[in-house]
């Protein structure tokens, strides 16, 4: 009866790290062949899109994000940035810019997921066809507003962008492991589920939506993690996110120790916490709806970050291999077996595909030691609270 418990309990993890091996592989599939079809260039669009972006003390880096924007303008297209709880000079800057900017001051509900809901509100008043989200630090690839707005408003559902995070000059001597897990999680895992005809989840930034799906949506919260539960939501109402990989969108991690400790705890947090508060509703919902495709963004948002994902399958590992020698059937001992070598064969295919310039090899190796050192963030992370706090980007 203990044997069979403990398989049961091995399996879990087990299908999760086989869902993410079978999103790798099918991601490292379409980058490997290179057939697919090439992008059309974007078409004079007749529709108007708003581009809304929620920024908090962002004097000091705006304006490089602003000027992407402009560029890609079409003549029926607007910028909305909103000056939220602001100590700084954010908003005259952005008035002297030319863009339309409006003052969010409200303290005690602070959070992007607020500044965005104060946003759309305004909009409401003369609305857009397509608002696209991005954040205040963003960069765009070439044409990358054209593609998002497109399939907006073609498909009528929300389009995500490729977003990329990039290393700064004097980055943190660990910014590698975090480059490839963002690649992993951000690249190759959505080109897996396009390539399966599956949704996305939302990255935060860089992402579209026809502007009727944005009325009435709980928008205003302190998620740590909002981008992805609007993706539930959405998927939940029959608006799957789409992955547009064509259109990119890139941003840089923090330069100091702390600055990265603090942006990646408010991520890995807001992950966590969406998997705990969302998931379980996610999948019944699913279940009784026969909705496949929140039943896909349920269990995609269930796996866990890279790193943690490490942890768990090190420690089945360890404990089927403990039970094994105490007597208990081959199955706890073979079951995270597998479970490890998948995901070291897709962490190697990942690496060849796209992690191979920003990891090197001695690196990628020493992984499992970045992963041990990461158990005290992991205890800090499942004892503290969910509060937004701005990255410091200094």
């Amino acid at each position: 009866m203990f044997s069979g418990a403990l398989i049961a309990f091995l399996c879990l993890p087990a299908f999760f790290i086989f869902v993410w091996f079978s999103e790798v592989l099918a991601g490292y599939v379409v980058l490997l062949n290179e057939r697919v079809p090439p992008v059309a260039a974007p078409r004079m669009r007749s529709h108007r899109t708003a581009v809304l972006i929620p920024a908090h003390d962002e004097a000091t880096g705006i304006l490089p994000t602003i000027r992407d924007v402009q560029a890609q303008l079409g003549p029926n297209d607007r910028i909305l940035v909103v000056a939220d709880n602001c100590s700084d000079d954010t908003a005259a800057i952005v008035q002297a810019a030319g863009v339309e900017v409006i003052v969010r001051a409200d303290p005690a509900r602070r959070g992007k997921g607020y500044a965005l809901e104060f946003g759309v509100q305004h909009l409401g008043l003369d609305p857009p066809d397509v608002v696209i989200i991005l954040d205040a630090d963003c960069r765009l690839g070439e044409n990358s507003l054209h593609y998002l707005s497109d399939r907006a408003i073609d498909s009528g559902r929300p389009a995500q962008s490729l977003y990329l995070m990039l290393a700064p000059k004097n980055a943190p001597t660990d910014q590698g492991v975090s480059l490839f897990a963002w690649r992993v999680k951000n690249w190759i895992r959505p080109l897996g589920l396009k390539l399966f005809g599956l949704p996305t989840q939302l990255f935060g930034t860089g992402m579209a939506f026809p502007f009727s799906l944005l009325l009435g949506r709980d928008l205003g919260n302190s998620r740590l993690a909002e981008d992805t539960a609007l993706g539930i939501a959405l998927a939940s109402a029959g608006y799957p996110p789409i992955f547009v990989s064509e259109a990119k969108v890139y941003s840089y991690f923090p330069t100091s120790q702390a600055g990265s400790e603090q942006q990646r705890h408010r991520w890995e947090k807001g992950h966590i916490d969406n998997i705990v508060d969302l998931v379980p509703g996610a999948l019944a919902k699913s279940l009784r709806e026969g909705n496949p495709s929140l039943a896909t963004l349920a269990i995609d948002m269930a796996i866990p970050p890279l790193s943690l994902l490490v942890l768990v399958a090190g420690l089945c590992q360890i404990l089927g291999g403990i039970a094994f020698v105490l007597g208990a059937p081959l199955a706890v001992l073979a079951i995270p077996s597998l479970s490890t070598l998948l995901l070291a064969l897709g962490t190697a295919l990942v690496w060849t595909a796209v992690g191979s310039d920003v990891l090197p090899l001695r690196e990628l190796l020493h992984l499992p030691l970045h992963v041990i050192k990461k158990l005290r963030f992991y205890h800090k992370i499942s004892s503290g609270k969910s509060v937004w706090i701005r990255t410091d980007r200094n």
